[in-house]
């Protein structure tokens, strides 16, 4: 008896068929295709095994107050970084000294006035190096210093900001008259104290300031001006290699030169004729505030020496009380017009109340700088501008020529004239 056989699928024998072929090939590749998904979701998972690098950024903040720099390693990525920063240790080197701190945030002193090199490491996870220099403002200095209507000025080296109420060995009160400058109310007795300054940029210091004692003529129980002449100087104090500008008339007033006050901290003196000054008095509030000193130059610029004594004092008594009145600080020097005096110019000075006259040895014409020797500038000399058209490319050509000599321009006060000779023969000019 014969068996029936199965028939075959493959090629070749009698019982192949093309669906059967079919049937194994795509079972063939479907078998292939799970395999290889299989291995590309492992491969996947094996590549997500651990967090990826976090962006890692370097930031800092100066806090002038505490002359500090917080230095902290920040990223924006989120968890993954807060991990990489929680197993993380932060260190700053400077100077030969170090500061540490686990995470990212580490505080650093450094010195004011100075420029500081830290460098920053970040060790763990993922390691960092960073280098940063840090530039610390200096901290406010006293630059001059001097008497003013009962007052003692003090001109500081940067714009100062108000601070706590100070009271100066028990009596002698503080105030912020200018952003540079800061009046100390003089008394009787002379004074020996700490000055505590604070900048606008935050930046402090403890200065010793000597306030000394208010003229017996100019105290209050005092009933007799002891003044009887106002002594002209064309020359200053040159200690600290000082240069004093000053600026006559007031006609055209130039918001280019209140920006070189600013900019540069240049006191300058402004010699006003009151005729002039009344139609600006705004500006003039504005030069005051950026420290700028205003004296008397009388109220219609005439020749003083042409004059009587009645009304060489008229001129200048008139122009003064305006000028207190205006900007509430009564002028104590004053600048003849032209440059011309005599004695009856400075005995008129001094009955309307002015201390001192102040002349020139230097003056500006153009973009032509003249001292009164054909020299260079030297310490102490006294420069003179005009309120006029181009003032104030004139006066950064004399900034610049000052710069190159290393002079210093310093405020104009009645201390200036310490110790100088007066002027004993007339002067031309305007």
């Amino acid at each position: 008896m014969s068996v029936p056989r199965r028939a075959s699928t493959y090629p070749g024998y009698a019982g192949y068929s093309a669906a059967s072929d079919r049937q194994y090939r795509f079972r063939r590749a479907v078998v292939l295709v799970v395999v290889l998904s299989l291995v590309a979701v492992i491969a996947g998972c094996l590549g997500r095994s651990g967090p990826g690098p976090a962006p890692l950024r370097v930031a800092w903040v100066f806090s002038p107050a505490s002359n500090t720099v917080t230095i902290r390693v920040a990223s924006r990525a989120g968890t993954s970084s807060q991990q990489v920063l929680a197993h993380s240790q932060l260190a700053v080197s400077a100077n030969g000294r170090r500061w540490s701190a686990a995470g990212g945030t580490v505080r650093v002193p450094v010195p004011a006035g100075g420029r500081t090199s830290l460098l920053v490491k970040l060790t763990g996870p993922q390691p960092l190096t960073r280098t940063l220099t840090v530039s610390a403002p200096r901290p406010p200095q006293i630059v001059a210093s001097g008497a003013n209507s009962g007052r003692w000025l003090v001109w500081t080296s940067v714009p100062l900001q108000a601070g706590p109420a100070q009271v100066l060995c028990g009596n002698d009160a503080v105030t912020l008259v200018a952003p540079t400058q800061v009046a100390v109310s003089e008394s009787a007795a002379a004074c020996q104290a700490p000055l505590q300054l604070t900048a606008q940029n935050g930046e402090r210091s403890t200065v010793p300031v000597t306030i000394p004692a208010l003229p017996e003529a100019a105290r209050p129980e005092a009933k007799v001006r002891t003044v009887s002449v106002a002594k002209l100087y064309c020359f200053a104090n040159p200690a600290g290699r000082a240069i004093y500008i000053t600026i006559d008339d007031g006609w055209t007033p130039s918001n280019e030169v209140l920006d070189l006050m600013h900019h540069n901290y240049l006191p300058i003196t402004a010699f006003l004729i009151t005729k002039a000054a009344a139609e600006h008095l705004s500006y003039w509030k504005d030069f005051l505030a950026a420290g700028g000193t205003i004296g008397d130059h009388t109220v219609s610029h005439p020749y003083l020496t042409k004059l009587s004594l009645a009304k060489a004092t008229a001129q200048w008594a008139q122009a003064r009380t305006s000028l207190g009145r205006w900007f509430g600080q009564t002028p104590v020097m004053g600048r003849p017009p032209y440059g011309a005096f005599n004695h009856t110019v400075e005995v008129a000075a001094a009955r309307a109340g002015l201390t001192s006259l102040a002349g020139w040895s230097a003056t500006m014409s153009g973009n032509r700088i003249q001292t009164w020797n054909g020299k260079p500038l030297s310490p102490g000399e006294i420069v003179i501008l005009h309120w006029v058209p181009g003032l104030g490319h004139q006066l950064t050509v004399l900034l610049a020529a000052i710069r190159a000599l290393h002079l210093n321009p310093t405020p104009l006060t009645l201390d200036s004239f310490a110790g100088i000779a007066p002027q004993q023969k007339a002067l031309n000019g305007d």
